[in-house]
């Protein structure tokens, strides 16, 4: 598969077979340039402007943006409730997870998550071959917080998203913090572009942290 990082929380995740899975599109408030690809499927964690912003996708995409299991697109996505803070929702509302497998690979996403998972969570996550997990803090949990989590599930590669870069609008998410709190606790590797392609055979060739850079 191949995982190119579009900014923020957004993946758009190519299986070998050629269909697509995109993960939390925003709108132009966010800094980076604004998502206009293809997909097959697309996910949004919650109803944020910066994770659910489907208007400039082209046409023919399935949306999925509710907990439970969905066949789309010969894919199955489980959707797995959680809150986007650590008051069980009273601060930001809710949040979803969601997990499918893409050629042989379990793959999680992890939204805007705010808090730790129980123990019934995790074993709705399973084994997790590939992370995606926010880091910034603020507004998810933060490097530390992710840390904990990456430790809990130990997957085999975990990749930062939802922090601080220089094409984040600093001043819209103001109080969130770069990557390096969180991948400094690990061995990780800044690889020079914003794609990862990995197979089942090849992704233990990584460290356990890999940080997608743009531009």
């Amino acid at each position: 598969m191949i995982i190119r990082w579009l900014g923020h929380s957004c993946f758009l995740i190519t299986a070998q077979d050629g269909r697509t899975w995109l993960s939390d599109p925003f709108d132009s408030t966010v800094g980076y340039p604004v998502p206009c690809v293809s997909a097959d499927v697309v996910t949004c964690s919650h109803k944020h402007s910066d994770h659910h912003a489907t208007g400039a996708l082209p046409a023919g995409f399935t949306l999925v943006d509710q907990p439970g299991v969905h066949h789309a697109r010969g894919l199955v996505i489980e959707g797995i409730a959680s809150f986007h803070d650590d008051q069980l929702g009273t601060v930001r509302g809710g949040n979803i997870i969601y997990v499918t497998e893409v050629d042989a690979l379990r793959v999680a996403h992890l939204g805007d998550l705010g808090h730790q998972l129980s123990k019934s969570q995790l074993e709705k996550l399973g084994e997790v071959d590939l992370l995606l997990t926010p880091v910034g803090g603020y507004y998810t949990i933060d490097g530390e917080g992710a840390g904990q989590l990456t430790r809990a599930l130990k997957p085999r590669v975990a990749v930062p998203m939802h922090y601080m870069t220089r094409e984040l609008d600093a001043e819209r998410f103001a109080g969130v913090s770069d990557e390096r709190g969180f991948v400094e606790q690990f061995e990780h590797a800044y690889l020079d572009g914003d794609e990862l392609k990995i197979t089942r055979e090849t992704i233990g060739d990584y460290p356990q942290v890999v940080v997608l850079t743009r531009g």
